[in-house]
């Protein structure tokens, strides 16, 4: 279960205690911070210890339920099916791992060719033109099925040479082995003596299943040629074991020959797997806190990972089902249902719809299916399993407010013997809400990079009776927040209620009506006299950095002596001045020239310092920016002497955009010694950083002097 957080606020951490109590399918929970009392934020868990299995099990008439979910199918994104697991590459109920969740792993000597069907995967022969129909799919599928059915693939009466025989494992499987054989072999039977009819000449080819045509088919790599086969069960050996998707048996030559069975025997983890969680109906609008699991790695935990994601919605479906005229063309593709105009077209009746109609026998065909943006949001960046396996969970990133949860899993593995098994997952949510709608704006939305600029965050809330409307903002930001300056607080008939100035404007402080509860780099939290009239606008002045192409600024109305939230959709709050369009309206401030420039910005280091011990100008502080880059960088900060040579090296590692500076990172403060502890001798040196990203490296450097 979910254990303690560091902040007071839900989602943010804090001395958290959880008091767990079964309430239908979900675990209800009072989380207590101090100060304050108790506050009703409930915590919902999936898989091991809860009460919705991971296919969405147990749940009947519960005021939360799961609803069996709908995805893509891997070969058409106009299709789609129903289920958690697409290509049912998962394990549920291991005998090892009863409750959790993991990639499937193939024993050694399964023949995972007998399972294709199960997994999407298809078995075909193109060159044969014999056979056609139910008779053809009869023999191609006994070839592969585990049970003898007495049934073989003959090729005798001078068509051998050509036979394809090609089988789609319907995933990418570890094989240790691939074997063929006639009937009276493996499985004696003295009325079909034909254990003489084996495959003498033959060449096996195989793909990765990632080495493809632009179609979607196999570039075929040739494995084994074999000329001189004198075993009537023939055994090919992948020694080490290879991930494969497709194999291609050929017979090279005209001898006649016949095939019982075509086996693939495979062994290890699977290399990807994905699962996508039922539905889970919250019954209302809910806020979203913190999510967290629990995983344990087998085998290298260098070699596999999960990646776990989230997305939230206001309807039943993720995807926009369309339908279209038949025989019209460039028709218009309609999501409303045919059956109910006023409602959208669903999957059911999507799906009675032909796939190409007939005109004069159908009026409409199916369109395209498309992400639902209007309804749900994208699935949101992976969160990061160091803070996701924590006590504390990490914050949900997927927007609140919203009544569907769904919760995505992307296995992977870079060696068969490793995997990752998640027993359980958890995510704590509030409702009702505190007022009944609330959105919020930033402004301006385009500034210049690197460089300190004043915002206002907006926020406009509507509220209904008996709703407990909040008396506090919260703003995160990825880049450097500076300084709160003011808030600003007017009624729904344009009368200013609060308008305040803070003297002490980056740390927490209280000043007349309004204060400053919390102030860090990346986010602040202002409380204010208690919103609960609707149409009140609060306008938050503060100053930030922009470090990269683009910022969101998300934020979270407050109700401090409940402890409980509500987020802040993006929208229009308010006329914020010249340049605020309404139909821009937004929380997302662009950079446009970072892009254009350095990715090291505002190297300073000291014209001269004097490292000699008395305590007055010691060190030469390095400061400076990362700018503009995504996820991480290799950065080398480094001092050097006139002739190029590295003298010490100050910070090495992997960075994302921000600011590094002495305070923030020790070793940035140069205290005039060589990489061997010794002091340098006076003169001039180069304090150079350097940053290596994928599109492009960048660098900067400053002279600084050294006096004694």
């Amino acid at each position: 279960m979910l254990g303690r957080t560091p902040s007071k606020y839900p989602g943010r951490g804090g001395p958290l205690v959880w008091l767990a109590r079964r309430a239908g399918p979900a675990w209800l929970v009072a989380l207590s911070w101090a100060p304050g009392p108790a506050a009703a934020v409930e915590v919902l868990v999936l898989g091991k210890g809860g009460d919705i299995g991971w296919q969405g099990q147990n749940l009947t008439g519960a005021a939360v339920t799961a609803i069996i979910p709908e995805h893509r199918t891997l070969l058409d994104r106009n299709v789609t099916e129903l289920g958690v697991a697409p290509s049912d590459l998962l394990e549920f109920a291991s005998d090892e791992f009863p409750e959790a969740i993991l990639p499937q792993r193939v024993s050694q000597g399964t023949n995972v060719a007998s399972q294709i069907f199960e997994r999407g995967g298809a078995i075909s022969a193109p060159s044969i033109a014999d056979l056609e129909g139910a008779e053809k799919t009869k023999i191609l599928e006994s070839l592969v099925v585990a049970d003898r059915t007495g049934l073989a693939l003959e090729r005798k009466d001078d068509n051998a040479l050509g036979t394809l025989v090609n089988i789609d494992l319907g995933a990418r499987i570890g094989v240790r082995s691939i074997r063929f054989f006639p009937r009276n072999t493996v499985f004696p039977d003295p009325t079909t003596p034909f254990q003489s009819d084996f495959l003498r000449r033959f060449r096996i080819r195989v793909n990765d299943g990632l080495n493809l045509t632009d179609g979607g088919n196999p570039i075929w790599e040739e494995f084994l040629v074999e000329n001189s086969n004198e075993a009537a069960v023939t055994t090919v050996l992948l020694d080490p074991p290879r991930l494969l998707r497709f194999v291609r048996l050929e017979a090279i030559s005209g001898i006649p020959f016949e095939l019982e069975k075509v086996q693939v025997f495979g062994e290890g983890f699977l290399p990807t797997a994905r699962y996508v969680s039922p539905l889970i109906d919250m019954g209302a609008g809910a806020n979203w806190g913190v999510i967290r699991w629990d995983q344990a790695i087998l085998g290298d935990p260098e070699k596999a990972r999960v990646e776990i994601r989230t997305r939230t919605g206001s309807d039943r479906t993720p995807f926009s089902y369309t339908r279209k005229q038949v025989g019209r063309r460039g028709a218009e593709e309609i999501a409303a249902s045919a059956e109910n105009p006023a409602e959208p077209l669903l999957r059911d009746e999507y799906m009675d719809l032909p796939v190409r109609g007939v005109a004069g026998q159908h009026d409409f065909e199916r369109g395209s299916v498309r992400e639902d943006a209007a309804n749900w949001s994208a699935w949101s960046a992976p969160y990061d399993d160091a803070e996701g396996t924590t006590a504390a969970g990490v914050e949900i990133a997927s927007p609140g407010q919203t009544q569907y949860m769904q919760i995505s899993m992307d296995f992977s593995s870079e060696d068969l013997g490793s995997g990752v098994v998640v027993d359980n997952l958890a995510f704590t949510y509030t409702s009702p809400p505190l007022a009944s709608r609330i959105v919020g704006e930033v402004f301006p939305r385009e500034v210049q990079g690197a460089t300190d600029v004043d915002f206002v965050y907006a926020v406009r809330a509507e509220m209904e009776p008996g709703l407990q409307g909040f008396d506090a903002i919260e703003v995160r930001s990825d880049q450097p927040i500076k300084a709160v300056s003011a808030i600003e607080i007017v009624d729904g008939d344009g009368a200013t209620q609060l308008s305040q100035e803070f003297a002490l404007q980056d740390a927490a402080t209280e000043e007349g009506d309004a204060a400053i509860k919390e102030f860090a780099a990346d986010r602040f939290v202002v409380q204010f006299p208690r919103v609960v009239e609707s149409g009140t606008i609060i306008k938050v002045q503060f100053q930030a950095r922009i470090l990269s192409f683009s910022n969101i600024f998300r934020g979270r109305a407050i109700l401090l002596a409940e402890e409980d939230f509500q987020d802040v959709p993006s929208g229009n709050a308010a006329d914020l001045g010249a340049g605020d369009e309404p139909g821009r309206s937004g929380v997302t401030v662009l950079s446009p020239e970072l892009t254009r420039g350095k990715l090291v910005r505002n190297l300073s280091v000291g014209s001269v310092f004097t490292p000699n011990g008395d305590g007055a100008n010691d060190r030469a502080a390095v400061a400076f920016e990362v700018v503009t880059i995504v996820g991480q960088a290799q950065l080398d900060a480094a001092v050097f002497d006139l002739a190029g040579r590295r003298v010490r090296t100050l910070l090495k590692r992997s960075v994302a955009n921000g600011i590094y500076d002495s305070a923030r990172v020790g070793g940035l403060a140069w205290d005039g010694r060589n990489a061997g502890g010794d002091m340098v001798p006076p003169g001039v040196y180069v304090v150079r950083v350097q940053l290596k990203a994928d599109a492009r490296d960048t660098g900067a450097a400053r002279a600084v002097g050294v006096a004694y």
